[in-house]
């Protein structure tokens, strides 16, 4: 991944989660005997942090619940997770994992270190330390602009 010093830090950002992203499915393709689709994986990532309902996940990937939707059912369909009601409030539904649904997320833990590993490999355990800690810091709400506030 190279980057000129003109393009922008959410450019940066978006092409950092497409080497990753690209890892994470290399991964999968040589660990799982299913091939998982990247908005399939979407789901699992964020169900690995703890998002189980649909709208939720939904709104998180800025899409619609109809096609969260169908890429759940595709999910239910190849045998990795089951839609529940929801225990806080049984009107909703919550995904969660089937035992193949684990297994596979377990996989995929175990390439997302490797994936770790190889930056560290690249550029250094300073630096992929540095990037972890500006990551892991509370960064506020999403920038809104004055004019929509006012409107």
């Amino acid at each position: 991944m190279t980057a000129s010093t003109a393009t922008n830090l959410a450019q940066l950002l978006m092409q950092a989660f497409f080497w990753a992203d690209e890892g994470f499915q290399n991964t999968l393709k040589e660990r799982s005997e299913e091939y998982i689709s990247k908005a399939q994986s979407q789901v699992f990532i964020s169900l690995s942090d703890g998002i189980t309902r649909p709208s939720a996940i939904a709104a998180r990937l800025g899409i619609t619940r109809q096609a969260l939707h169908q890429t759940v059912n595709e999910l239910v369909g190849l045998g990795y997770v089951v839609l529940k009601p929801d225990p806080l409030d049984l009107r909703a539904k919550i995904i969660t994992y089937t035992s193949k649904g684990k297994q596979l997320a377990l996989t995929t833990t175990l390439g997302l270190s490797e994936i770790e590993a190889q930056l560290i490999g690249r550029i250094g355990v300073n630096n992929v330390q540095v990037l972890r800690d500006v990551m892991a810091q509370n960064w506020g709400d999403p920038y809104v602009p004055t004019e929509l506030l006012t409107s």
